[in-house]
């Protein structure tokens, strides 16, 4: 097993959502995220409560993780997929294994596991040991003989649309099972998660090895997707905004990028172009918050098919904490 198997421990915003009137004044009526939950803003311009969709009550940090993994990259096809929840060790994650179009020498293995809130450059730097630990655990237990390690270097995948993303490499060589082998793994931190590439193969596929890599690490990065449902430490700010006063410039749209941040519309709040409003509203801060990789609000899981894995975890509230911690 190669997934790095540690119970999290991380920092997080305080969580729970607050109220606030334009001109910032906050109205203290939510103290978490329950299902059902109704705000009252007595400042608003109807009386009728403003019932808020898709909020729900939350056991911890993450309560459940969703790996949605596709059967075919555009260079590579799904051939295994892991949970190693099934052996009890959430904290490991999922592992995957693709095999690359045309270079049947060559071992593609993902794993996906839990890693918590954190600059990237210190997450990266924190995989990066993980990594390096768990090569040194395999060559303590013999399954790693004669290991050598080239030199470690930042790596920046190119996904479409020019987006990119920023990680870490690591070359090794090895003996194993009477073949020297040698790898390449990239590093990557996305969406409170640690997302580790290795392309393998016999030392005389070297240059194989690296021909394909790039294509397929983006390819990969762009494929997976990883969203979690929890209070994620965050704390969501519902703004009123009442009658006359400008919204707020940060919330052109009605939503702050990060969809933690929502205008609400007092003076419509209780007809019913006032709740569609809403309803799309609420929508679109779920969306955005699934962009981060974590979302308080309802997320409907796509269901397995032939065109996609899609591998389930389950938390506990200690394995990730049910209250935020400090650093």
């Amino acid at each position: 097993m190669d997934g790095y198997s540690a119970r999290t421990g991380f920092a997080f915003d305080e969580s729970g959502a607050v109220l606030k009137m334009s001109r910032w004044k906050v109205i203290p009526v939510l103290a978490g995220l329950m299902a059902g939950a109704s705000l009252h803003a007595q400042e608003a311009a109807t009386g009728e409560p403003l019932a808020l969709p898709d909020m729900q009550e939350h056991r911890g940090v993450v309560d459940d993780t969703w790996i949605v993994a596709p059967r075919r990259l555009p260079d590579a096809t799904l051939a295994a997929v892991k949970n190693y929840a099934d052996e009890g060790d959430i904290a490991a994650g999922v592992s995957l294994r693709y095999n690359i179009d045309h270079a049947e020498w060559v071992i593609a293995d993902v794993f996906i596991y839990p890693a918590g809130e954190g600059d990237t450059a210190t997450m990266l730097k924190r995989a990066a040991e993980d990594f390096r630990e768990s090569v040194a655990f395999a060559e303590r237990q013999q399954i790693y003989r004669n290991v050598w390690w080239g030199e470690e270097s930042a790596y920046t995948a190119a996904l479409p649309g020019g987006r990119k993303v920023d990680g870490r490499f690591l070359p090794i060589v090895f003996d194993a099972q009477q073949d020297m082998l040698t790898s390449r793994a990239y590093l990557f931190y996305r969406k409170l998660y640690f997302v580790k590439i290795r392309l393998s193969t016999a030392v005389e596929g070297v240059d194989g090895l690296a021909e394909n890599a790039d294509r397929f690490v983006a390819s990969l990065l762009d494929g997976v997707d990883i969203v979690s449902v929890g209070s994620c430490g965050r704390r969501m700010d519902l703004v009123m905004e009442a009658p006359g006063q400008p919204a707020p410039a940060d919330l052109p749209d009605g939503v702050s990028a990060d969809g933690y941040r929502v205008l609400l519309k007092s003076n419509r709040a209780g007809s019913t172009s006032g709740r569609a409003q809403l309803t799309k509203t609420m929508m679109l801060a779920a969306k955005r918050q699934q962009a981060t990789g974590c979302t308080t609000l309802q997320y409907s899981p796509p269901l397995e098919d032939d065109t996609r894995a899609v591998l389930h975890l389950s938390f506990k509230p200690e394995d990730w904490g049910t209250t935020p911690r400090t650093r």
